[in-house]
């Protein structure tokens, strides 16, 4: 169990909670990877000492973590099968994004964790290889936008992504005093990449640079 200083919209201290983890890894001989289950669940301390039940998840996971508002459970990766990071809002315990990578930032105008913006791609996991990687956009309360990526490209054939003000590719972005407008860009290791316009605060698929073979519906 772990005591978190949860902080609210405004950036102030919300709550105490109190986490309950508990993780099964299993291995089976002959068998490659692990069985895994993660669950957890947190309590709201009250000034008196007592507590009450404020959410709970299960996620087929290896292990968990607590990353500024969110509750990262980690599926580790085996052969060719990506790390499968599931982000739930620490406050809520609701499911956001989900991502092979971890999650771009942008931080804009305001105060508080409401200003930051954050970026997830990947595969959803083990059992949704056959289904296509997901792009997703918003804050950490709310998935705004989210999109599948068609293409010929297999899960183990996974690209690097970035975010770009100008032309420099970055993992962050600091746009404070500016408008949230940048381009995602996701570059595949034989030079392919593809280009998607954020304007406004606003992924506009129908501007990116997508080659041919490539394509975007919204989720």
């Amino acid at each position: 169990m772990q005591f978190i200083d949860a902080l609210g919209d405004q950036g102030n201290y919300e709550a105490v909670l109190l986490l309950e983890e508990s993780y099964q890894n299993e291995r089976t001989d002959g068998l490659e990877g692990v069985r895994e289950k993660t669950a957890v669940k947190a309590w709201t301390m009250e000034p008196s000492g007592q507590r009450e039940l404020r959410w709970t998840l299960q996620e087929a996971g290896n292990e968990g973590e607590v990353r500024d508002r969110f509750f990262r459970v980690t599926a580790w990766g085996c052969c060719d099968i990506p790390v499968v990071y599931s982000h739930y809002n620490l406050l809520t315990g609701k499911k956001l994004y989900v991502s092979n990578s971890d999650l771009l930032e942008i931080r804009g105008d305001g105060d508080g964790p409401q200003a930051s913006r954050y970026v997830a791609f990947g595969y959803a996991g083990v059992s949704q290889l056959s289904q296509p990687p997901r792009l997703q956009y918003g804050n950490d309360k709310n998935v705004a936008q989210s999109f599948s990526l068609s293409s010929s490209r297999e899960y183990y054939d996974a690209p690097q992504m970035f975010v770009a003000e100008k032309t420099k590719l970055e993992k962050s972005l600091d746009l404070r005093g500016s408008p949230l407008t940048f381009t995602i860009v996701l570059k595949y290791d034989d030079g392919v990449q593809l280009k998607i316009p954020v304007e406004a605060d606003a992924i506009h698929p129908e501007k990116a640079v997508l080659p041919k073979g490539y394509s975007f519906r919204s989720d």
